[in-house]
C-alpha cells in the first residue's frame, strides 16, 4: 500500500472519529480571538515559514510580526511583518506586544529560560502569552527523545515528504505542567490556563492498524482522565499589571 493511501485511510478515521473533539487550532482561536482587539500588537514567535499564526491573527491587530530562523514561504499579509532572529535575543525593545502566540516552538527550546525571559520583556504590562507545545510524557515524544536526530530526520522525511515537514531537534525543557510553571515563575509570569489538548495518532498516519491503537490509547487516557499523557498543551500566561 502506498504512503498516500495508508495516509487517506487514517485520515478517514480521523474524520470520522475525531469529529466534534477540540482541535489544537480551534482551541488557539477560541482563546485569542475573543479578547484580541483592532488596537493590539502581536508577536508570532517561532513563526514558521507558512506564517500560520501570524497570517491569522495578525490582519486582526494593529501589526503583528512574526520571528523565526527560517525565511517564510508563505506571502505577509496586510500589517504584518517578519523578520529572521534569535527567540532568546529578539530585535525588539521592552514592552511593546500586547499578545504573544506561539505553536509547536517550546519543544525546541535548548534555553527555555532564556526565550520566556525575552517574550516577557517585550510583553507589554497586562500582556498575555498563549501557546501550544507537545506534553513531554506523550508517547510520541517519548520515542523521540530516545531517538537519534537523524532517525527521527529520515522517519519525518518518509512520512511527510522531502519538503513536507521543517524538522528541527528537541529538548523538551518546557513540556510539563511543572516545567512550564517554574518558566514561568521564574520569567516573572503568571499562568492563567494549562489545559491538555487530544490529537489523533499523527506520527501513526503510516499505519492503519497502529493508528487505530493509538486512537484506543487515547480514548483509554481520555477516559481515564489522565490528561497528564494527552499529546499537547494549551498555555496562558499573563505580565502583570503592575509590578
Amino acid at each position: 500500500m502506498a504512503m498516500a493511501e495508508r495516509h487517506a485511510k487514517c485520515l478517514a478515521l480521523a474524520r470520522k472519529y475525531y469529529a466534534g473533539i477540540p482541535t489544537r487550532d480551534s482551541l488557539f482561536d477560541e482563546t485569542v480571538l475573543p479578547v484580541l482587539a483592532p488596537t493590539h500588537t502581536i508577536l508570532d514567535a517561532g513563526c514558521g515559514d507558512t506564517l500560520l499564526l501570524l497570517r491569522r491573527y495578525g490582519p486582526r491587530s494593529a501589526f503583528g510580526v512574526g520571528v523565526d530562523v527560517v525565511r517564510p514561504s508563505a506571502r505577509v499579509s496586510e500589517r504584518t511583518a517578519v523578520t529572521l532572529g534569535d527567540l532568546s535575543q529578539l530585535p525588539f525593545r521592552n514592552e511593546v506586544f500586547d499578545f504573544v502566540v506561539s505553536r509547536s516552538v517550546v519543544e525546541h527550546l535548548e534555553n527555555p529560560n532564556a526565550v520566556f525571559n525575552e517574550l516577557r520583556r517585550t510583553l507589554k504590562r497586562g500582556g498575555r502569552l498563549i501557546l501550544t507545545t507537545p506534553n513531554k510524557y506523550y508517547y510520541s515524544c517519548l520515542v523521540a527523545g530516545l531517538t537519534p536526530f537523524r532517525w527521527k530526520d529520515r522517519y519525518m522525511r518518509w512520512m511527510f515528504g522531502q519538503d513536507g515537514y521543517h524538522h528541527f531537534p528537541v529538548f523538551y525543557r518546557a513540556n510539563t505542567r511543572a516545567a512550564l510553571r517554574r518558566l514561568a515563575s521564574r520569567a516573572g509570569l503568571r499562568i492563567t490556563c494549562i489545559r491538555a489538548i487530544r490529537h489523533y495518532p499523527l506520527y501513526l498516519l503510516f499505519s492503519p492498524l497502529l493508528f487505530r491503537l493509538g486512537m484506543l490509547y487515547d480514548w483509554l487516557i481520555t477516559w481515564l482522565r489522565l490528561d497528564s499523557l494527552q499529546s499537547n498543551w494549551l498555555v496562558v500566561m499573563e505580565r502583570a499589571e503592575r509590578e
